[in-house]
C-alpha cells in the first residue's frame, strides 16, 4: 500500500502488533503537539499549527482503529464516534486556550512571559489543590466532576485503543 492511500484510505486490515506500535507513535506526537501551545508558536503562528496538527492526528488514529476493527471483524461504527468525542474535547481545549491567550477578552496573555509563566502555574497548583483537597464542599465536587469530564474523552480514548488492540484476529 503506497504512502498516499494508506493515510487516506480506511480499507485495509490491520494486525495487533503494528496497529500498538502506530497507536503508541500516534500517542507521543499528540504528547509533542502540546508545544504548539506554547507562548512564542501562538505568537507567531496562532492556533493553527495546533488545530491542523490535532486533525491528522485525530484523523490517522481513526485510520487505524478502522482497520484494526475490521482485522478483528468488527465495524468502524464504534472508533468514529470515539473519534468525534475526542474532537469535539480538543474545541473546546482551543475554545479555552482561545480565552485564555486573547489579550482583548481579559485572559492571561499580557506579552509578559514571566508573568504569565506565574499565572500558568498558579492555575495549575489551584486546579491541584482542588483536585486533592479532602474537603467535599458543593464548590469543590463541581470542580471535580468538571475536571473529570474534561480529561474523560482522554480516557476512553486510550481505554478503546487498549480493547481494540486486543482484539482477536479473524481469518
Amino acid at each position: 500500500m503506497d504512502a498516499l492511500a494508506f493515510l487516506t484510505s480506511t480499507q485495509g486490515r490491520l494486525a495487533p502488533r503494528p496497529f500498538a506500535l502506530g497507536v503508541l507513535a500516534l500517542w507521543l506526537a499528540g504528547i509533542a503537539t502540546q508545544w504548539l501551545l506554547s507562548g512564542e508558536v501562538m505568537y507567531r503562528a496562532g492556533m493553527w499549527p495546533f488545530i491542523a496538527t490535532q486533525a491528522a492526528l485525530i484523523w490517522i488514529w481513526l485510520l487505524l482503529h478502522v482497520r484494526r476493527l475490521r482485522d478483528a471483524g468488527q465495524g468502524p461504527a464504534s472508533a468514529i464516534g470515539v473519534a468525534i468525542v475526542y474532537a469535539l474535547a480538543v474545541g473546546l481545549l482551543i475554545m479555552l486556550v482561545a480565552f485564555f491567550t486573547n489579550p482583548s477578552g481579559g485572559g492571561m496573555s499580557s506579552g509578559n512571559e514571566a508573568g504569565d509563566a506565574a499565572a500558568a502555574t498558579l492555575l495549575v497548583l489551584f486546579l491541584f489543590a482542588i483536585v486533592f483537597k479532602p474537603d467535599f464542599g458543593v464548590f469543590t465536587t463541581i470542580l471535580k466532576g468538571l475536571i473529570l469530564i474534561a480529561f474523560l474523552p482522554g480516557l476512553v480514548s486510550l481505554l478503546f485503543s487498549v480493547r481494540t488492540g486486543l482484539r482477536k484476529r479473524v481469518p
